[in-house]
């Protein structure tokens, strides 16, 4: 494969980028030192991967929703593109919100891995994918991803010491891999998807926010 090299780099360089953000999370925690950082080491076999999406640009009649609201199953992703579209929900006033794409930097989500990991203590964040705002929307848009995961057998249970809340009395964290809680995930997110498809087929992203007039 011709790419091939290319492709290894931007994944190492990219795991490294993300190992880095989970050391400052790790120090913020209090948690022992490389405590998040072993559960992703990349000698671990896990759901790690790179997407490369091609959005075309939608004809204003059908300017939908092209992602639905939801939270990443991972735990830390890398999002670089050039054309906006990702949108998060503030959760101060309940409403959604561009994230401007700048030149030379990347997106990161937090994802619902660390959540589980910290006891609910760091939190992920709801976004969707809608049309480009404005003269953007005319563009076509490209984004390419990178997903880090705990290593595919990762018990998926809170960590301990720092400031990550102990578990009640009596409360008993659950026995599931990485893998399986992801698994899991997935699939209720596939059925919770279908059960919305309707409502997304109708929406129509706010034609204000996209710059356009109403009847455009």
């Amino acid at each position: 494969m011709k790419n091939k090299p290319l492709l290894i780099s931007y994944t190492t360089h990219a795991h490294v980028l993300l190992t880095r953000i989970l050391n400052h999370l790790n120090t913020h925690l209090a948690v022992p030192p490389s405590a998040l950082s072993r559960l992703h080491d990349s000698s671990l076999t896990s759901g790690d991967h790179i997407r490369f999406i091609r959005a075309p640009p939608q004809p204003p009649s059908d300017l939908a929703t092209a992602l639905g609201a939801h939270t990443d199953f991972g735990s830390l992703t890398l999002l670089f593109n050039r054309i906006g579209g990702l949108q998060v929900l503030l959760p101060t006033t309940n409403t959604w919100a561009y994230v401007r794409p700048l030149p030379g930097h990347a997106i990161v989500n937090l994802g619902d891995a660390l959540v589980k990991l910290s006891g609910g203590l760091l939190r992920s964040n709801i976004h969707r994918v809608v049309a480009p705002p404005g003269e953007q929307s005319a563009s076509t848009r490209y984004s390419l991803v990178y997903f880090m995961r705990p290593g595919d057998e990762v018990p998926m249970k809170r960590l301990e010491g720092g400031v990550v809340p102990r578990l009640a009395e009596g409360e008993i964290d659950e026995d599931v891999t990485s893998k399986k809680w992801i698994s899991d995930k997935a699939m209720a997110g596939r059925v919770g998807a279908a059960m919305e498809e309707e409502k997304y087929k109708k929406r129509v992203t706010n034609r204000a926010e996209l710059g356009l007039a109403v009847g455009e």
